[in-house]
């Protein structure tokens, strides 16, 4: 008995979003974000949001998008008729349109409405990588879309009109010879036996009531979650295509716009860096320093790496509590302690100690107990910095960090005994320093005032 192989069934993602890269100005029209930016940040561009609708061939890199403005979002049924109709790659509607919770709970008319046509709504599995990647993918590609316009109309109405015009150009070349390079042949393989389908034509065009079939919701932004606050932006016009971006960072002067968000010069800040590398080499976890400041370790994490500034309080606080200030004389921000400092990260720690001896002007040396047991746990490195405080490091015995230190601390010096009282009172000030971020700078203050007259008679 012959059996015939079914074919498998036609799969398409439908995914709807407020664009995530692309926003519209009155001046500019079709603007792109290089770098995401919240929604209530962009409106201080004055940018509007728009909603991206998509639908990606299950498994292939055929998608297919349109936009129209966040305030006039069209009826799902409209969307995917057109779609099905006019996108040749898509080839006609699918057997199964699968989407995620939020959009099947945002229209719970459509597994209805599209069963009378024979489609059959599914919704994504949680841990479906699949279909959050369409969308992903739909986010990225926008970006690069051609928006350029030819005359002078900037309105609304003309800038989404000339850019879904180009999402449609975009989409079309899916399916034309030498344009498919970044695929590989496997995947050429596919896409060919996919375009090789007769197209499933969709029943005629549904009639327009006016009325949207689905409810827009903070779910259609749900990529701004994790986004950092927003940093100062300009616009910039690109010579390439004439296209405008909004970028991140400071303007070159040809392309200071007059609508320019201000932005006030300042000085080398180097204090973000510096901080981070304490951090790296601080006894105590980054989450309590920034508790201790007042923030989340999140956000202490986003200006480590310049996507956010700390207000006043918060800078100011994480500057006393690591022992950092601004030397005039040199036009940037010093480390100068003293401090309790653990080896953990090679590079942090030798930026660090290079900072705080202003490039090597001072000597390291392991200290180890001329009587008695050393500590089992911990190797300790005595930095004295000439014309300076006293600082120690705690090495943990065992790491490979601490079998580099003489390559990490200029001017290392090898191991000195000490006395016992000494050596005693250093592991219990570096203990004491441990116990909490605020405590490191004080307790080694009252290391320092200890033996600052006579500690090398201690050596």
């Amino acid at each position: 008995m012959d059996h015939q192989v079914q074919p498998s069934p036609r799969e398409h993602h439908f995914y709807v979003s407020i664009a995530k890269f692309l926003f519209y100005h009155s001046n500019h029209g079709i603007v792109s974000v290089r770098d995401p930016i919240k929604i209530l940040d962009a409106e201080k561009y004055s940018l509007s949001p728009l909603i991206l609708y998509g639908l990606t061939v299950a498994g292939l890199s055929i998608q297919w998008m349109t936009f129209t403005p966040v305030d006039q979002p069209k009826p799902f049924r409209e969307i995917l008729w057109d779609a099905w109709r006019n996108a040749q790659g898509l080839r006609g509607q699918p057997d199964i349109l699968r989407v995620n919770r939020h959009l099947a709970t945002a229209s719970p008319g459509l597994v209805e409405e599209m069963a009378l046509i024979g489609v059959r709504v599914e919704v994504a599995d949680g841990k479906d990588k699949s279909f959050p990647t369409s969308l992903r993918s739909a986010q990225d590609s926008s970006r690069w879309l051609r928006r350029t316009q030819d005359g002078n109309d900037l309105s609304l109405t003309s800038s989404i009109q000339t850019l879904c015009q180009y999402a449609q150009i975009n989409h079309d070349s899916c399916f034309k010879e030498g344009h498919r390079g970044i695929n590989t042949h496997k995947d050429e393989d596919k896409i060919q036996q996919w375009l090789a389908l007769p197209a499933q034509m969709p029943m005629p065009k549904p009639a327009l009531t006016g009325k949207l079939d689905w409810e827009p919701g903070p779910w259609l932004s749900s990529w701004e979650s994790p986004l950092p606050p927003n940093q100062p932006r300009y616009f910039h016009s690109s010579e390439f295509d004439g296209c405008t971006w909004l970028l991140k960072g400071k303007p070159e002067s040809k392309d200071i716009v007059e609508d320019e968000v201000s932005w006030a010069d300042t000085d080398y800040d180097n204090m973000a860096k510096i901080a981070q590398n304490l951090v790296a080499c601080w006894p105590n976890p980054p989450a309590e320093i920034a508790k201790c400041v007042g923030i989340t370790s999140r956000k202490l994490q986003w200006f480590f790496s310049g996507k956010t500034l700390l207000d006043q309080p918060a800078r100011f606080g994480l500057e006393t509590i690591l022992g950092i200030k601004y030397d005039h004389s040199m036009g940037n921000y010093v480390e100068v302690g003293p401090y309790v400092l653990v080896a953990r990260k090679p590079r942090a720690l030798k930026e660090v100690y290079n900072g705080m001896s202003s490039g090597g002007n001072a000597c390291a040396y392991e200290i180890v107990p001329d009587q008695g047991i050393a500590d089992p746990s911990w190797r300790y490195v005595l930095i004295d910095i000439f014309w300076g405080p006293l600082s120690l490091v705690m090495a943990p015995r065992g790491a490979k960090i601490t079998e580099h230190l003489p390559e990490l601390l200029m001017n290392y010096d090898g191991i000195k005994p000490v006395t016992p009282d000494f050596y005693r009172d250093v592991v219990s000030t570096c203990a004491q320093a441990s116990n909490e971020p605020a405590t490191n700078i004080r307790t080694m203050k009252d290391f320092v005032k200890r033996y600052e007259l006579y500690w090398r008679d201690c050596v």
